[in-house]
């Protein structure tokens, strides 16, 4: 191989190392929405909407005002980078954190009596 060609070959070895890079990660993306789709079809599917579990979440999710989000939050669920992924999670729990519902207080120790009380029929 001619030096000229050597030459050019190292010095668009950097433009290609990241247009490689950016093919990467629109692949990477692509699998995040395919993912993200399979599941949002399999539970639509499997999720009777009269279940009272069902029933007993959205009425949670209204009593505390929390409406689906404006956007799909996507997981990101394809292999990447070890540092990109842990930053993509962080994102991801950060921006999954306004439409969860808030875990319920801890019961003082007299509402835990009362209540057994009222379970045992005192």
């Amino acid at each position: 191989m001619p030096y000229p060609d050597v030459a050019a070959l190292i010095e668009d070895a950097e433009a290609r190392d990241r247009q490689s890079a950016r093919d990467s990660e629109n692949l990477a993306m692509l699998v995040d929405r395919t993912d993200f789709e399979v599941n949002f079809e399999y539970v639509s599917g499997v999720t009777d909407p009269e279940d009272p579990e069902v029933a007993r979440e959205r009425a949670l999710r209204k009593r505390h005002g929390i409406k689906a989000p404006p956007m799909p939050i996507y997981a990101p669920v394809a292999q990447r980078a070890p540092e990109i992924t842990a930053e993509l999670i962080e994102r991801y729990r950060a921006a999954q954190q306004p439409y969860q519902i808030p875990e319920e207080k801890a019961k003082s120790k007299l509402a835990q009596l009362n209540m057994s009380r009222r379970e045992a029929g005192r």
